[in-house]
């Protein structure tokens, strides 16, 4: 199993074919299809996998819209992914300087907002 072992304590689910699964170490774990994977280039996996450009972080939330996600940290500080169309909030100096940028497949720190403070606890 993708999960055993892993003791998830919180899920979300987009209309758009994917879902997001907090674990009780802060892990993100995603499976589905679409933009908001956050998987590093894959659009569609059938179990759950691991996140793991937010390893070392303690994700405490996070949300899912149609094309993308945002998560916090237990820090404060917010990361985002999924389609750049969406308003990722990261500003073309934080991307790939490519204009023609569509998707940003791995979480990316949004330098733009300062530290956020989300309760522990409150639904994703």
């Amino acid at each position: 199993d993708a999960l055993e072992g892993v003791h998830i304590v919180r899920a979300c689910c987009a209309g758009h074919g994917v879902s997001l699964l907090l674990d009780a170490d802060g892990g993100v774990h995603t499976c589905g299809t679409g933009a908001a994977l956050g998987l590093g280039g894959v659009t569609a996996v059938d179990v759950p996998m691991r996140v793991t450009a937010l390893s070392g972080v303690r994700v405490v939330s996070a949300a899912l819209c149609a094309n993308h996600a945002l998560a916090v940290t237990s820090e404060g500080h917010a990361y985002s992914w999924g389609q750049v169309s969406a308003g990722l909030g990261l500003g073309r100096s934080s991307l790939d300087a490519e204009s023609e940028l569509e998707r940003v497949d791995v979480p990316q720190r949004v330098h733009s907002v300062p530290p956020l403070r989300v309760p522990v606890g409150r639904p994703c």
